[in-house]
């Protein structure tokens, strides 16, 4: 059934939906499983050899190498998240199989899967992935680059050493700093639905199966019956949301392509995170409980949004039944049960959860401070932080602490390290390592003050020339300083020969229209004319060179205000997309 027939009956039935008895509260797993769980699906780097031909390094990055050996060459399915760690894994797997890179495929676009492509890229290597993956990994790693990079780092723990968080999960720690070097390399060859990729006898069937991401594919080796499902299935339960911000991921389709996979009668499930299942059995069974976890909480959102109960009891409430909860494979090790209700729950039906008082909320901070005075005012509820602490409340102690601190009430204490020791004390109670390295991050960062920035990512002339102008510009728009140009109607033109291409950016009260063409009515004539390659202006945007440079080159010429253009410019703030380092003579 597709999706939209699926929304058409949760309407109807929906009408008549009875109420829904809530559960107990669920109990997330213990800390205890974490240790165990980072030793035995993730442990010490090693290749494996799966079947005959194809080989997997396991715990060398938080994505396994999968490598299929041919006599034209090795095709390399997901290429890790840096160069210099895949460098190690592919020396490792080219001991076991040697030969050249005929091909490399990318089950989606995730930096974890494409991060260190470079080091497996010779002069023939073709790169394979489906036509959504340029799309979604320019979107995804563009716009909020700024929000991802900080959530991110706390997600995977970036300072927080491997005695508190062995593993991320899915893998190895990773490791942020390196993923800055990219190694990603755009692909040369894409499709849609099914292709049949053959090289030196051997024929990979690769298939589009959104999942985690709506340019997933999963590898059918019929040959050997081996099907690489990238990340739509590994050893924990699916990140249907993951708190380092993106989209929520398409559930029904998840469904979906699991579904597709159980169709192959695959003997070995050969994931892209985690170590394989073997056995025919095993791997139905591992597909089907998985994508009945999926289902069972989509479902049980529908049911209880129907019944009337708000998003926050629905996450409360949801769990997982006891023939499900009790599969290794849906432990909530990675993804989890509460954040993904909240995300379908967002994805379907929006923010608001029909409670009429949400509808014209108090203002934050003067609800906090309201609150705080009901409470007995700050000393009251720092002391009742320290109570909810000593008794192991420290998710209580959290929000009490959070309250007065959004309060901003004139002469309240410091509570960075009240704060820190319950954030500390709450992760070490939790075996989702998410959960935990966000907590653990996050209190580093409460006592250090300001988040440190994770560097400038280091973009190799390839990578740069294949990003979309329309990406830069779109980037550019969301970096305009508003409150400065408030007053402001002005516009520059930027024409790229190269590619017969030209872009109009328009500044008005407090926003940057991108128009791509020649200029909407009413746009006023542009203070200057911007003229360069497309090559050269992605490098100016980027901040890799300045416009003194371009120009004194030739590389770029200006007709109209060159002061016009440099405080049109230095409106928007620097870096990625900004255009900001434009420094003329």
């Amino acid at each position: 059934m597709r999706r939209s027939s699926q929304l058409l009956l949760v309407l109807l039935v929906g009408c008549t939906s009875a109420p829904v008895e809530p559960p107990a509260p669920r109990a997330l797993p213990s800390p205890s499983l974490l240790s165990e769980h980072c030793a035995e699906v993730v442990g010490e780097p090693r290749v494996l050899e799966v079947a005959e031909g194809v080989w997997a390094a396991v715990g060398y990055d938080l994505a396994n190498t999968i490598l299929v050996q041919t006599a034209d060459g090795n095709v390399v399915i997901d290429a890790g998240m840096s160069p210099s760690r895949s460098a190690v894994s592919r020396a490792a797997l080219l001991e076991k199989a040697p030969g050249p890179t005929a091909a490399i495929v990318y089950t989606h676009s995730h930096i974890d899967h494409v991060g260190g492509a470079s080091v497996w890229m010779e002069e023939a290597t073709q790169v394979w992935a489906t036509e959504r993956f340029e799309d979604h990994f320019f979107k995804q790693y563009g716009v909020f680059l700024g929000a991802e990079n900080a959530r991110g780092a706390r997600q995977f723990g970036r300072d927080v050493p491997l005695e508190q968080l062995p593993c991320s999960g899915l893998g190895r720690k990773v490791d942020i700093p390196a993923a800055l070097d990219v190694g990603a390399v755009l692909p040369t060859h894409t499709f849609s639905g099914e292709h049949q990729l053959s090289i030196g006898g051997v024929t990979l069937t690769l298939v589009e199966a959104h999942g985690e991401t709506d340019d997933q594919l999963f590898v059918w080796h019929e040959a050997q019956g081996v099907l690489m499902p990238g990340d739509n299935w590994y050893r924990a339960f699916p990140n249907l949301y993951t708190v380092r911000g993106a989209r929520p991921r398409p559930v029904d389709t998840w469904i979906e392509s699991l579904d597709a996979m159980r169709r192959r009668g695959a003997r070995i499930l050969l994931p892209s995170h985690t170590v394989p299942v073997v056995g025919e059995e095993q791997v139905e069974t591992a597909l089907r409980t998985y994508r009945d976890g999926i289902q069972w909480v989509r479902d049980s959102v529908v049911r209880s949004a129907n019944a009337g109960r708000s998003v926050d009891m629905i996450a409360a409430e949801v769990r997982l039944p006891p023939h499900l909860a009790e599969v290794p494979a849906l432990a909530e090790l990675y993804g989890q049960i509460d954040w993904s209700v909240r995300a379908i729950y967002a994805n379907e039906l929006g923010w608001f959860d029909s409670k009429a008082h949400r509808l014209y909320p108090t203002p934050p901070a003067e609800r906090a401070a309201k609150m705080v005075a009901l409470m007995g005012g700050s000393p009251a509820v720092i002391e009742a932080a320290a109570q909810a602490a000593a008794k192991g409340e420290h998710a209580w102690a959290l929000e009490l602490l959070a309250l007065v601190g959004d309060a901003a009430e004139e002469g309240a204490p410091d509570l960075s390290e009240a704060t820190a020791q319950s954030l500390e004390a709450l992760a070490t109670q939790l075996a989702n390592t998410n959960g935990r390295g966000y907590l653990l991050q996050s209190a580093i960062e409460r006592r250090a003050g300001a988040v440190e920035r994770q560097g400038k990512p280091t973009l190799s002339d390839a990578f740069v020339r294949s990003i979309p102008l329309t990406q830069i510009f779109e980037i550019m728009a969301s970096k305009l300083r508003p409150a400065e140009v408030m007053d402001r109607h002005d516009s520059v033109v930027f024409e790229f020969s190269d590619v017969s291409d030209r872009f109009v950016v328009t500044i008005r009260r407090g926003i940057a229209e991108v128009v791509r063409g020649e200029s909407l009515p009413g746009t006023p004539a542009p203070l200057a004319t911007v003229r360069t390659d497309a090559r050269t202006w992605r490098r100016l945007a980027l901040g890799i060179e300045t416009g003194k440079d371009a120009i004194a080159d030739g590389r770029m010429e200006v007709e109209g205000s060159k002061l016009g253009l440099l405080g049109f410019m230095n409106r928007f703030d620097r870096g990625f997309g900004a255009g900001g380092p434009l420094e003329l003579p």
